[in-house]
């Protein structure tokens, strides 16, 4: 891995909540960005599909994967954070950033990013299962309190995950008392069924098994492989 993205890692790990940087040698972000948050435990073909579905969105210019060192359910297990990095910057491809944070919450990845980026603005790209996770109280002290400005500033792209189709999707927005609060500032994007129900996990495990899985892009299978992540034992 590059030594510049190795000191991106190190200084965002080593920073106060909450810092956000950009690990490639890009050039300058576009005006209005869909960033995917994830673990990327390992970047799969759904996450590449998800920010293509995202790139179609009205004023979106270009795309980036976040990595995120922390998690709000999830303690760090599988692949380093060096190796998720590796396996992203080897994906090599110019139309997506790197980009890396150590803030848990989405609201939190988005005042990193304002901060660490000014002048450019974020929607953040997610799966149902992280669109509940938003309006789960648990995660704040007051949530309308942190919601509020962050909803001001970024929009919100939704897409279906596992057996929660878009139409689930809609549901939740339109009857849950806290994301219909900002459903105008919700987009609905679909990605094939198959995407849908794709997960590192699941691939993980054929990695684990047969040391192979057909959901991976070509470029991370390739450092998956070389570096030996995911066997078993």
């Amino acid at each position: 891995m590059p030594s510049l993205a190795v000191d991106v890692l190190k200084k965002v790990l080593s920073s106060p909540p909450f810092a956000a940087a950009r690990a490639d040698a890009g050039g300058l972000l576009a005006s209005r960005v869909a960033v995917l948050p994830a673990s990327f435990n390992p970047p799969t073909l759904a996450h590449l599909e998800l920010l293509a579905e995202a790139r179609e969105v009205e004023g979106i210019a270009s795309a980036a994967c976040l990595l995120t060192t922390r998690n709000v359910d999830k303690d760090l297990f599988g692949a380093s954070l060096e190796d998720r990095l590796g396996m992203l910057l080897a994906l090599a491809d110019p139309a997506i950033a790197v980009l890396v944070s150590n803030a848990a919450r989405i609201a939190d990845q988005g005042a990193a990013l304002e901060a660490a980026f000014p002048g450019v603005a974020f929607d953040f790209v997610v799966g149902y299962d992280t669109l509940i996770r938003i309006f789960d109280e648990r995660y704040y002290d007051d949530m309308h309190q942190t919601l509020a400005p962050f909803f001001e500033r970024h929009r919100v792209i939704a897409a279906n995950r596992g057996r929660h189709d878009v139409e689930a999707v809609e549901a939740y927005l339109a009857t849950h008392p806290g994301a219909s609060r900002y459903r105008h500032r919700m987009v609905v994007a679909a990605v094939r069924e198959e995407s849908a129900s794709m997960s590192s996990s699941l691939v993980r495990r054929h990695l684990a098994m047969d040391g192979d899985s057909p959901h991976l892009p070509a470029e991370v299978a390739e450092y998956i492989r070389t570096h030996g992540l995911y066997r078993e034992g």
